[in-house]
This record gives C-alpha cells, structure tokens and sequence, in this order.
C-alpha cells in the first residue's frame, strides 16, 4: 500500500526586528528608487555618527636644519659652554668677532644684538653681490646708520651720514635696507625702493612709525638730489601684510628674514612658528659666514626680474613719533 505524499509546511520566516511594512516600506522604498537618489543617500552619515579625522599633514619647515649642520649650530647655543667661556670667539664675520656670549643670544627668547643683525645682513649683502641677476643692486645698511641720521636736535643729519656711501651709488640701487631699532626696545625694517622713490615699513608688530619714515623720506630725496641733481618726490606705506609677531623677542629675528626674504626675492616665508629654525639656521650661517640658500632661493636669484615682492594691503603713515635705537 502506498503511502500518502507528505509536504513539509513552509518554514516560518525568522522574525526581523528593523524591518518596515505597508505605507512604510512603500515610502523608504521611492525615495531610493533612482540611481541619482542612491548616489546622493550613499556618502552621508547619519548626524550622531563618529566621523574620525583623517591624520594631520605634517607641517612644513622651510627654515629647518638637519644632521651635521643642526648640529654645527646647537652646539654653538649651548647654555653651558657659554657660561664656561662666555668670550671665546667662535666666528669673526666681517671683522665683527662674535662670542660665545653673543652667539647665546640666537637661543629662543633672547633678543638680538647689533653684532648679530650686522653680521648676518653682512653675509646677506655679500651673498646678494655675489648672485647677481635678481639679487644685484640690493645695499645694506648697518643697524648705527639710523641712530646717525637721526641724532641731530631736529632729528635728521644726513651731513652725519652722507659719506657712509661715498662709494655706492645708492640711487643705481634697486633696493636699500635699513634696519632700525626703535627706543632701545623694538627692531623693524625699512625697504627703500630707490627706482619707484617709495619706502615700506616693515614692522612685525604692525605698529605706525612716522618719525622713521619722515627722516628715510628725507633721506632718500637727498640722495637723488645730491647724487643726480633731481628733486624727487617720496612715498611711504606700512606693510600691514607682515608676518605677525606672538611674543616679545623675536622682532629683531623676523626683521633678519624680512631682509633675506626681500633682498633675495621670494615670497615672505616666515611665521612666528618658524622663528626657532630660522634662529638655528642664523646660527649656522654665521659660523660659516656664508648664506646656505634654499631651493626657492636660488631660483629667484637666478631669474632676472624676480626680485619685486608684492605687498598685500599698504596703510599710509600719519603723525609723529620720536624712536631711538639699540636693545
């Protein structure tokens, strides 16, 4: 006798707890029924969800030392060497012996000496006779130059001055700068553009400083009228577009990179963040009284015409204000 076929029954579906039905899933299921809608859903996270940031880039170092020649320049900073023999001489640059003592001041928080401002825009103005092309015609003054021309009772003596460069023609210059230290407190730098009889205040604190400008604009018509016979009118800005400076030791540091970055011709790379590399590399320039020039460096030295920097927002200077020099 044969036995009856048994169907099994139809496994009872397993129960799912997220699942939508009827008016619900008809919904869900239109929203997402072109493939334009589901390229647009697909990327987005729900608003509470965890978004995890992807690893920061490292940040970039332009001015930065590495191996022999970051070790060359610390040990000429360390602290206790300096006090074991506080004046041994450990360069001579451009007959200015500089000492242990001197040398110490390139560490983070110390300000900057004359010794040390003359003799690194010494190695800048050699560095910038020697290159040529954008480089040339670009003059240095000594950080005492102001503090002469400025030392009269009427506040200007360009008489006390006018032989400092009996042999250059400054007016053949592209570019004169002038490091000035304001009330034994305070560097900035003034870049005299003697083609366009223009000067720039470059001042890391973006403070206003007429009496500097008065006496550089005096300066300058002087030097064309003495020199070529011709009365010139001069204009002035402030550079408000200058790297900013977060303490109060570095300006004597940023107005050396100002000079680097506008004598050479390149973009103004500096930053508070950078003053400890450039620091270090000012230590190690010094000893080798002579300019490691970085990459962007040589190229704009090499490339006539590349030398003019351009200056985001200009301020006019009104007003007076008596400055001295000198830390």
């Amino acid at each position: 006798m044969r036995h009856p076929m048994r169907h099994p029954m139809p496994a009872r579906p397993a129960a799912c707890p997220w699942a939508l039905e009827g008016g619900e899933l008809a919904v869900a299921s239109a929203a997402l029924g072109s493939r334009a809608a589901k390229c647009s859903l697909a990327p987005s996270l729900p608003s509470n969800s965890v978004r995890h940031p992807m690893p920061a880039r490292p940040a970039a170092r332009p001015w930065a030392l590495e191996g022999s020649e970051l070790a060359v320049a610390s040990a000429a900073l360390d602290s206790q060497a300096a006090r074991r023999s506080p004046n041994e001489v450990l360069v001579v640059v451009r007959n200015e012996p500089l000492s242990r003592r001197t040398m110490s001041r390139l560490r983070p928080g110390e300000w900057l000496s004359d010794e040390l401002v003359n003799g690194y825009l010494g190695l800048l103005a050699e560095s910038c006779a020697a290159g040529g092309g954008a480089a040339g015609g670009v003059h240095v003054m000594s950080t005492f130059f102001f503090a002469k021309l400025n030392s009269s009772p009427s506040g200007y003596n360009y008489e006390g001055v006018r032989r400092w460069t009996k042999n250059v023609d400054l007016c053949a210059c592209s570019l004169v700068l002038v490091p000035v230290n304001l009330g034994d407190s305070h560097w900035i730098l003034a870049q005299l553009d003697m083609q366009r009889k223009h000067i720039e205040v470059w001042d890391s604190l973006h403070h206003q400083h007429p009496q500097c400008v008065r006496v550089l604009s005096q300066y300058m018509a002087d030097e064309w009228l003495a020199r070529r016979g011709k009365r010139v009118q001069v204009t002035a800005a402030h550079c408000d577009g200058a790297p900013l400076q977060r303490n109060g030791s570095d300006c004597g540091v940023f107005v050396c990179a100002f000079a680097r970055c506008l004598a050479l011709g390149t973009v103004v790379d500096v930053s508070q963040a950078v003053m400890p590399d450039f620091r270090m590399r000012m230590s190690f320039e010094l000893l080798q009284r002579a300019l490691t020039l970085r990459e962007c460096e040589a190229r704009a030295r090499a490339t006539p015409g590349s030398g003019s920097i351009s200056v985001p927002r200009e301020k006019r200077l009104p007003g007076r204000r008596k400055v001295r020099r000198h830390h």
